[in-house]
């Protein structure tokens, strides 16, 4: 089991765009603790200490939140709310769970190995970037590895041949494909640049716009 971290969280009185907008400035994240059954419990967690831990443990870690010393709640990052250009952190919701019932999850994939296939000449066409498990919450990573180091063309990785850590499961068929390795084609070498161009005008162009205050 991993190891107990706490968050220290306190109460959050006003939920209103001005207040979250009044405690960002002063170094808070508003957020709000989702509880199953029972109305969700608005609270505020200093941003300095809440990414430290994220950074530490990442954002599937199972953490105990700590209300003023009066309530403690094992909960798991649910969603960040970031703003679009600078993606600063404006809202984070926490789930309640239980640590003796398993849980649903979207489980990240990171794939290893990338730069062996383009040494290759071949294009890896990924299917999936997420696999939808159940697993208590202490045992779920922060993400899943993938290693495609040694593919060649027309190989492929399905659900069946993903090894799942202890205590993981999917109810995804086992023939599903998670990803592909192809050919690689002159074509998708354009795409790939006309894509990355036209990502990097819409990015100046958006850099100049007033971005509105998210209702939180």
């Amino acid at each position: 089991m991993n190891e107990k971290v706490t968050i220290a969280i306190e109460k959050r009185e006003k939920a209103s765009s001005s207040a979250g907008k009044k405690l960002r400035a002063i170094g808070y994240i508003p957020g709000a603790i989702n509880r199953k059954g029972l109305e969700s419990v608005s609270v505020k967690v200093k941003k300095d200490e809440l990414m430290k831990n994220i950074f530490k443990y990442g954002k599937n870690y199972l953490f105990t939140l700590d209300l003023e010393g009066q309530e403690s709640y094992p909960a798991m990052i649910k969603e960040m709310q970031h703003s679009p250009i600078k993606r600063e952190v404006l809202n984070v919701v926490f789930q309640q769970v239980s640590v003796t019932e398993p849980i649903k999850f979207d489980l990240n994939i990171k794939i290893v190995g990338k730069e062996a296939i383009e040494l290759k000449k071949l294009h890896l066409v990924q299917q999936m970037d997420k696999i939808h498990v159940t697993a208590l919450p202490q045992d779920i990573p922060d993400f899943l590895e993938i290693d495609v180091t040694d593919l060649n063309l027309n190989d492929k990785i399905c659900i069946g041949d993903v090894k799942f850590p202890k205590g993981i499961e999917t109810v995804i068929e086992a023939d599903e494909i998670v990803l592909v390795i192809n050919e690689l084609r002159l074509d998708t070498i354009t795409e790939d640049v006309v894509d990355d161009t036209i990502t990097e005008d819409v990015a100046d162009d958006k850099t100049s716009e007033a971005v509105p205050e998210e209702n939180l």
